[in-house]
């Protein structure tokens, strides 16, 4: 899993704590239900993320692509125009911008940058998307 993959070297300590310590599996189970534990609680949060994210796409009438924005936002904290072009391959910047827009007129979106035109603009949840 997840968890086990981050720190292989904790993984294999484990398992090398068993062989060393005459087979007794304490602290080997004690790092699994660690690990369970911290998989449950990520699994829990990504569910939240997204039933909130359907939440909003159904209160505010949301296209697909403005799903995609904002599940983005919701999981990493931030969009740039970037972003949404390599999530929306093909579709025309003009159109990505209006998407934008609509979400900054509803309060899903809040914008940082220089000028209107500034390509590291930076888009996170507005105040009308938190939880």
């Amino acid at each position: 899993s997840e968890y086990y993959d981050r720190d292989r070297a904790a993984f294999y300590a484990a398992i090398q704590g068993v062989r060393d310590g005459g087979m007794d599996l304490t602290a080997w189970l004690e790092f699994f239900v660690q690990g369970l534990a911290t998989q449950l609680g990520e699994v829990s949060e990504r569910g939240k993320k997204a039933m909130t994210a359907d939440l909003i796409a159904r209160q505010h009438e949301l296209s697909e692509r403005q799903v995609k924005a904002l599940g983005h936002v919701m999981e990493h904290g931030g969009l740039t125009i970037h972003d949404f072009e390599a999530l929306c391959p093909g579709v025309n910047r003009r159109s990505l911008q209006r998407d934008l827009k609509a979400m900054l007129v509803k309060g899903l979106l809040d914008e940082s940058g220089t000028s209107p035109t500034d390509p590291t603009k930076r888009y996170t949840l507005g105040k009308r998307a938190r939880p």
